[in-house]
């Protein structure tokens, strides 16, 4: 099978060639224009769709204003909350570098999952999904930008398309003079109309993406993220073996393990040790999601307990595993259970987070739809299904990431100048919404700073 990387350099360069092709063609027309290594193309088409938009849903669009600069508000006070539990994290946790080497500030380019080492975190991002997300974002942001601008008698010079190579952005030229003398309101509706649209196409994206999931794919495994584990007091440990993925402790007349995960106890002064009991897939090393015992197909957590209550103790059994598309066997022996001598036991369980955060609250909530406990697996083409519910996902995630972040009070982004009027409606002043807005860029720009510092220095 040709791997998606083939596939995704080929449409690069596909692409790449049709977008030449058409700035080549378009090159002698007043709507292409070239700025350095930027082209401009303005076609007529964008200003005529804003303009029948805004004319024509008059009472909607007054309605939403009020929606709009709420959410505006809530996205700003959002990215401030999350830039700084983020220098926190950094700042309490100096041993979460450890597990993440990217830096907190991370360029959102194509591969970067697998060039930071956060393939774990992330699925694929190739250059498909960079270009269709990019499109996709940029043009509904400026083009909700255009109606309420037209919705509130805001000339627009011109809209159009922005070519930077293959990459794909838009824009909407608005007179800003018309625009700066309109009142607080229409200008934070203007300003926050664009991260509106985002965030919409963010809620209609993820009800894509939990369709697709609920067509697409189907129960295939039972995924486990721990083994039957135990405390002991360090001071009874007499020695730890090297056995590859585990360590083994002696304690007394006792064998417990370690993983890497379990085994960074030893460098935080404990007094007790965290450790796996001595069970049958402990001792095989089980690793990957439990998809076949002998010849039984393995669904979900349901299915395994009812294989296991088929079984008693002493039995010899291969349970298949599947991991990263590879699938490996594994023989062992049941035990007896802790709690019911007369039932086989194998020593694998799910621990399932309680999230604390509002993060991670919220993405808890979102992700209800699947079982995480269960490895879902394909119902067709399998490479073609996560390449689409992976496009789902990116499309979805990079329009709250650019809803966010262009929210924040910067004064280069639509958050810089929606923070000034907030501040002005609020204390009636310019003198000091103006100076504010200049401390919270600064305090930003600075916050950017430390975060960066506190990750050189723990990477180094």
């Amino acid at each position: 099978m040709v791997s998606f990387v083939v596939y995704d350099l080929a449409f690069l360069v596909i692409f790449s060639i049709f977008v030449a092709f058409f700035l080549y063609k378009k090159r002698n027309t007043g709507a292409m224009k070239r700025e350095g290594i930027i082209f401009m193309y303005r076609p007529q088409l964008g200003v005529r769709a804003i303009n029948w938009v805004g004319d024509n849903l008059k009472k909607t669009l007054s309605f939403l204003k009020y929606i709009i600069v709420a959410i505006g508000l809530a996205l700003m006070a959002g990215i401030i909350w999350l830039l700084g539990q983020t220098l926190w994290i950094y700042v309490s946790r100096p041993d979460i570098m450890q597990y993440i080497k990217a830096p907190p500030i991370a360029p959102l380019i194509p591969y970067f999952p697998k060039l930071f080492g956060m393939e774990s975190f992330f699925p694929p991002f190739y250059f498909t999904y960079f270009i269709v997300a990019l499109a996709i974002v940029a043009v509904a942001h400026e083009f909700s930008h255009g109606i309420f601008m037209r919705r509130f008698g805001i000339k627009i010079k011109s809209t159009g398309l922005v070519f930077l190579g293959p990459i794909l952005g838009a824009f909407v030229e608005e007179n800003r003079n018309q625009f700066e003398k309109k009142g607080k309101l229409e200008q934070m509706t203007v300003l926050g109309a664009g991260v509106f649209a985002n965030v919409v196409l963010a809620l209609i994206f993820y009800g894509l993406y939990v369709a697709f999931f609920a067509a697409s794919f189907s129960p295939g495994g039972y995924i486990f993220n721990t083994y039957a584990t135990s405390s002991i007091p360090l001071a009874n440990v007499s020695g730890f073996i090297d056995e590859g993925n585990l360590t083994a402790v002696i304690a007394g007349n006792e064998t417990y393990y370690l993983d890497e995960g379990l085994a960074t106890q030893l460098r935080m002064n404990a007094s007790e040790l965290f450790v796996y009991l001595d069970t049958p897939a402990v001792r095989v090393g089980l690793r990957g999601a439990i998809v076949q015992a002998n010849d039984v197909k393995i669904l979900d957590g349901d299915s395994l307990r009812e294989f296991l209550e088929s079984k008693n103790p002493g039995d010899e059994v291969t349970f298949t595993t599947e991991m990263d598309g590879i699938r490996n066997d594994y023989k062992m022996i049941l035990d007896k259970h802790p709690s019911d001598p007369s039932r086989a036991y194998m020593g694998v369980g799910f621990r399932r987070a309680v999230p604390t955060g509002l993060i991670q609250k919220l993405f808890s909530g979102f992700m209800k739809f699947k079982e995480p406990s269960t490895h879902y697996i394909p119902s067709w083409d399998g490479d073609f299904v996560y390449f689409f519910y992976h496009l789902l996902w990116w499309v979805m995630i990079i329009n709250l990431l650019v809803a966010f972040f262009n929210m924040m009070p910067l004064g280069m982004l639509d958050g810089g100048r929606f923070f000034y009027l907030t501040i002005l409606s609020i204390t009636r002043s310019d003198k000091f919404a103006k100076g504010l807005f200049k401390v919270a860029t600064y305090a930003i720009l600075f916050l950017f700073l430390l975060l960066m510092f506190f990750w050189f220095i723990r990477i180094i």
